[in-house]
């Protein structure tokens, strides 16, 4: 803490005496490339260079972003506006907006051409008979050669949204909310018109909301290309977009509870709160995309080529208001999720606790699960992940468990200072993790209390979502050999720092004239584990691999272009724990036997397959009756999946009749039906059962520390 606020102290000093008042007529955006190329060339981690590199690939991403999905400008603006490939690193020093305002003015120009082709070509009735296809991964497309290129490729797309559009349609005219239509299903001439109708209206509001873009907006769109070139996890937030960020994080505003990002045009399911409506309801998904939102009864907008703010205000709102949302699953599903707008119900975000038994091995093993690393630092005994889970373990241990598991599956982080002090409730005392910035030596992170809550078996499981603080105690735990890792093939991989810096607060007092300027988010720290080696990148490798579903989506911080490279800092002196190499290596191995012989495994690593098929097939039939087809079978497939997902029968899951709240004993109240349903769910869990068969392996295999 610190050392964070002796950062913030001296850039506060560095820029209020940098940023004196210029000549007559400085521009606002002058001071903000002032500002923001200041921040990245001295503070960054990554201590990139703002030179010809640094321009070509910042060139590159903006096209990327003008044109997100290759849908309005032609090869000869690119050409247009190639003159500037070269000198954007000028610009910024500058605060020359020359190329912004070109790509604004050709996108315009393209919009307004498109609007007309789009209306001439929704005039007539779509032939769905016949075998047209659509590439929706825009790259694997070649922006269009010429107008007439760009008329095919919106012909095509329009067919797509009229054939989706229809389909809703048909089901909401059959009752039916979810599924698809059969195939063998007649085509109804007037659900087409009322299909393109409502197309034509959502195409409109797409045109005009281009037309209508801020300046501020495309000002942000050029910063952002800037900015993405040092890594993904920072960014440039616009005064509007400041707004919605902190609106977001005092938790005023009710929604949904999903975090959205962009991804190709489309609009992307990035993450999903912890005991928010779409967590509690968990059909929507990490990585499905939303093609359109309805307002109750409403029709719906499509929000394909939407800004992810104008996509959040849409999805957002009051209390007790219905969403609907018309989502492509990850294999290929088009469906409509209803969800309840509402606040986040704080208690499903905290640690719980089950008993599970497993009568076969005659045994029975705590599980705690743990949504995310929270911290209340508004009060002094607010609660906070580490002292949750530490009383969950105190009750298990007193039922007399054979064995622990610690679930971060899906838990993204969050207070680094918990993540320390959870760790240190399995170890008796030394380093957990190394915090580096650019300028600094490591800072090291210990548990000092030598004190231990718990000292049997261990299991952590992860997956590809598990991040930042997750992986933190997943890599101190496992560098002391004190747990044994399992999970998918690697966590997400994010081992950096950023901070939240509002730019008004370094201008000089001369200048607040040209406030509200915005915020950035910079990356400005590395984590390391003991061994010396970041989580940044690679994540944490368990020690046994299962099947993850999210393996095949590339969830993580290797899919993401310029990610922070993974590297090393010199490695601290600590004790490891009594599960060595060779006893490892056992456990392994018998998990692996386990594994090869377990049906469900092997539907699970069927379906992957599956899933991953799927995901890759991007060229998309316009035929009617191809088109139902398909999706019959995406659906019925994803209903074989589901169905062979039962509970074990040899495996209980109950939770604690009393719990321990400030020293006494409180009965609890019923088990709610939410609370039935995750001890279901837990049953049907088969990396569970393998924790279960590893922490009985290890009993007989590790003395007793």
């Amino acid at each position: 803490m610190k050392t964070k606020m002796l950062l913030i102290l001296l850039l506060s000093l560095l820029f209020s005496g940098a940023l004196q008042p210029a000549a007559d007529g400085q521009e606002r955006e002058k001071v903000l490339s002032q500002l923001i190329g200041n921040w990245l060339t001295n503070w960054h981690y990554s201590g990139k260079k703002i030179d010809d590199d640094f321009s070509a690939k910042s060139f590159a991403q903006y096209t990327k972003y003008l044109d997100n999905g290759k849908s309005f400008l032609i090869q000869a603006d690119l050409e247009t506006l190639k003159a500037y490939t070269f000198k954007i690193d000028d610009e910024l020093r500058s605060g020359d907006f020359s190329l912004p305002r070109l790509g604004k003015q050709l996108l315009r120009q393209r919009v307004l051409q498109v609007r007309d082709i789009c209306l001439e070509i929704l005039s007539k009735p779509f032939d769905f008979s016949r075998d047209d296809r659509i590439e929706l991964d825009s790259d694997k497309r070649k922006t269009s050669r010429d107008l007439a290129q760009l008329r095919e490729w919106w012909e095509k797309w329009l067919k797509y949204l009229t054939l989706t559009q229809y389909l809703n349609l048909q089901k909401t005219e059959s009752g039916q909310k979810n599924g698809s239509a059969k195939a063998n299903s007649p085509f109804v001439a007037a659900l087409e018109i009322r299909a393109r109708q409502a197309v034509q209206k959502s195409v409109l509001r797409l045109f005009n909301r281009l037309l209508q873009e801020r300046s501020d907006d495309m000002q942000s769109l050029f910063f952002n290309s800037l900015i993405a070139i040092f890594d993904p996890h920072s960014q440039y937030f616009p005064p509007r977009a400041k707004e919605d960020f902190d609106i977001e994080m005092s938790g005023t505003l009710e929604g949904i509870g999903a975090l959205l990002g962009e991804d190709d045009g489309f609009i992307k399911i990035f993450d999903v709160i912890p005991g928010s409506p779409a967590w509690i309801q968990n059909l929507l998904k990490v990585e499905d995309l939303i093609l359109k939102v309805g307002q109750g009864d409403e029709e719906p907008v499509d929000i394909v080529g939407m800004s992810v703010s104008d996509a959040a205000r849409l999805v957002r709102g009051k209390k007790g208001s219905l969403v609907r949302l018309t989502v492509k699953k990850t294999d290929g599903r088009i469906m409509q999720i209803s969800l309840v707008r509402n606040v986040v119900e704080i208690q499903e975000t905290y640690a719980r606790s089950a008993v599970l038994t497993d009568d076969k091995l005659k045994k029975s093993f705590g599980y705690i699960y743990l949504p995310k690393f929270y911290h209340d630092f508004n009060r002094s005994a607010g609660r906070n992940a580490s002292d949750d889970v530490k009383k969950e373990l105190q009750e298990l241990v007193a039922l007399g468990v054979d064995g622990m598991i610690l679930d971060l599956r899906s838990n993204g982080g969050g207070a680094l200072d918990d993540a320390v002090k959870l760790s240190g409730l399995f170890i008796e005392k030394g380093p957990v993790v190394q915090v580096k910035d650019r300028h600094s030596a490591p800072q090291i992170y210990e548990d000092r209390d030598g004190e231990i809550s718990y000292r049997g078996p261990l299991v952590i499981l992860v997956n590809s979502l598990s991040a930042s603080a997750s992986e933190i105690v997943a890599a101190a735990l496992q560098d002391y050999r004190r747990a044994v890792v399992i999970g998918g093939e690697h966590t997400f991989g994010k081992g950096t720092v950023q901070v939240m810096l509002d730019l008004d607060r370094f201008l000089a007092n001369d200048m607040k004239h040209l406030r509200p300027l915005g915020a950035i988010a910079l990356t400005v720290q590395k984590y390391y584990r003991i061994t010396g080696a970041s989580t940044q990148y690679q994540g944490v490798v368990p020690d046994i691999v299962l099947p993850d579903l999210y393996t095949y989506l590339g969830v993580g911080e290797k899919s993401q272009k310029y990610s922070l490279p993974w590297d090393t800092v010199s490695q601290l002196s600590f004790s490891p724990w009594t599960l060595d190499p060779d006893k490892l290596t056992e456990l392994k191995s018998r998990s692996q036997k386990r594994r090869e012989a377990n049906a469900r495994f092997q539907q699970i690593a069927e379906n992957i397959v599956r899933l991953k098929k799927q995901r890759e097939t991007t060229l998309v039939t316009l035929n009617l009756q191809n088109f139902q087809a398909e999706q019959e079978t995406l659906f019925q497939e994803a209903e074989k999946f589901n169905k062979q997902q039962v509970e074990i029968a040899h495996i209980r899951a109950t939770v604690n009749e009393t719990k321990t709240v400030g020293g006494e004993a409180a009965a609890t109240d019923p088990i709610s039906e939410k609370r039935k349903q995750w001890l279901s769910d837990l049953r049907k869990d088969p990396i569970l059962e393998e924790a279960i068969q590893v922490l009985n392996d290890w009993q007989g295999l590790v003395p007793a520390h």
